[in-house]
Formats: structure tokens, C-alpha cells, sequence
């Protein structure tokens, strides 16, 4: 039997960790959230150390700047006001602590900006990754903007947009049409995704089985399984080796290191 093909990367601790080519990649969500306050540079820069994927959270400041932040609020995940962070400039939400309050050892952690985000991947990627940008806030001249970025940092194979309205989803691909397109979908709704032709990805909400992942192969798609969300139910290994068994490409979980243990046992 051959042997799988392993790319090596350095892991958190400095040991080497493989990211296996039979296995799906791991996508955290908004990072290592777990092991570092999420949606920042130290949470995406553990992810791509140990071979793994992220999903982030765009956002524009009010003078026209990309930055990465789940809520619109400032207050949960920053020493901010609770006010929504777009009333605010880049200069100003880069003053703000992004890390304090997740443990004191990250005090100084700042909210990056998705052109940071983007160099980080440019400097850190090591083999194949997945980068999920959930598009939460963003204008209709950042759109082109949002595009170009994409391109210019070479990410387009490796990124997809999502959560946007479908509006939002063609002007996107008015502008490349290289630019690919994900979004949540279900068993029900799997077929008229499929003919209406617009989503690259497929970001499943339910377990394929392994027809529906070749059914989806066939035309083209890459298909990810969303096991996104905190608690147990989000923790099962009995799920973890279903879609991994069904021949998904990816799966996006706020517990990949865990999952990662799952597959190598």
C-alpha cells in the first residue's frame, strides 16, 4: 500500500505536525478560538502552522477599510464601547485590544485588517489550505475592491466568499469570474443549488453520503461539511469519520485539533 502523501508544517509547540493528503482539511472557525481569542493574526497564524484552513469575518470601517471581527459589536470581543465597530475608522479600531479578553497573555492583540489576514497566509501557507470569508459587512464599492484583493494575493483557488445575498454573489462574479462563491446548503435544497449554478462551494449542513459527495465532484464542486458552533454535539467523532468517509474536501468545526486527533487514531 503507498504510503500518504504528508506536508510538513510546524506546529504551535515547534514540533511537526503533517497535514495528511487523504484527509479532508480542517477549516477552523474564526480560527483556533479555543487556543487563541478568535478572528485575530495569533488564532489564523495557529491554523495555517498546523495545515489547517480558517473562516473569518469581514467587516468595513467607516472610512473604507477592510478589518475581520465576528459581531457588530465591539464590546465582546474588545475593550470598545458597545457600539457597532463600522461608526468607526481603521486607525481607531487598531487602538482597540482584540486579545485582553480572551486571556491576559494576549493583551496587545490588535484587530487585523483582511490585507494583514492576507499576508499572513501569503507568509505562513504551507500546502493546500482553505480560506472560508464570510462577508458580514461590506459596500458596493468594496465588493470590486474585496475582489481584487483576492487576485492580487493570489488566493482565488484557495478562498470563497459566503453569506452574502446572491445579488452580491453575481456582482462578485461580474467582476472575476475566477471569483468563487460558497454558501450553506441543504439535502433539501441541494439539487436547486446545483441548477442554479451560481455556488463553486458547497458548504453542506447535513452528513453526505458518499454519492452525493460524487454527485457534487462530478460538476465541479468542492463540497465542505459545516460543523461549525461550540458544545458537544459539535464535538463528535462519529460525524467527524462519516463525512471524512463520504470523501468530503473540507470541513469547517471550532474544534479542529480535536477533530485532527479524531482521523489519526
Amino acid at each position: 500500500m503507498n504510503k500518504p502523501m504528508l506536508f510538513a508544517v510546524i506546529g504551535l509547540a515547534g514540533m511537526v505536525v503533517a497535514a495528511r493528503a487523504d484527509e479532508p482539511i480542517l477549516i477552523g472557525h474564526r480560527g483556533l478560538l479555543h487556543q487563541m481569542p478568535e478572528n485575530t493574526l495569533p488564532a489564523f497564524a495557529g491554523c495555517l502552522e498546523r495545515g489547517f484552513g480558517f473562516e473569518l469575518d469581514i467587516r468595513t470601517s467607516n472610512d473604507g477599510h477592510f478589518f475581520v471581527l465576528h459581531d457588530d459589536s465591539l464590546r465582546r470581543t474588545t475593550d470598545g464601547p458597545d457600539r457597532p465597530a463600522r461608526d468607526f475608522s481603521l486607525d481607531e479600531l487598531k487602538k482597540l485590544d482584540a486579545g485582553a479578553w480572551f486571556d491576559p497573555k494576549f493583551t496587545g492583540v490588535r484587530i487585523p485588517s483582511l490585507e494583514e489576514v492576507f499576508a499572513l497566509i501569503k507568509q505562513r501557507k504551507r500546502g493546500p489550505t482553505i480560506i472560508a470569508l464570510n462577508v458580514k459587512d461590506i459596500s458596493g464599492d468594496g465588493e470590486k475592491e474585496l475582489v481584487s484583493l483576492v487576485e492580487e494575493y493570489g488566493l482565488l483557488d484557495e478562498s470563497f466568499a459566503f453569506d452574502q445575498s446572491p445579488e452580491c454573489s453575481r456582482r462578485f462574479k461580474q467582476f472575476s469570474a475566477k471569483f468563487r462563491i460558497g454558501g450553506n446548503v441543504s439535502r433539501k435544497t441541494l439539487a436547486e443549488r446545483l441548477d442554479e449554478g451560481l455556488f463553486d462551494v458547497f458548504l453542506l449542513t447535513f452528513v453526505p453520503t458518499p454519492e452525493e459527495t460524487a454527485l457534487l465532484h462530478r460538476h465541479g464542486k468542492q463540497v465542505l461539511f459545516n460543523f461549525s458552533g461550540d458544545g458537544q454535539s459539535r464535538r463528535n467523532p462519529t460525524v467527524w469519520n462519516q463525512v471524512k468517509a463520504a470523501g468530503i474536501d473540507g470541513l469547517l468545526t471550532d474544534f479542529p485539533i480535536e477533530c485532527q486527533q479524531c482521523w489519526r487514531k
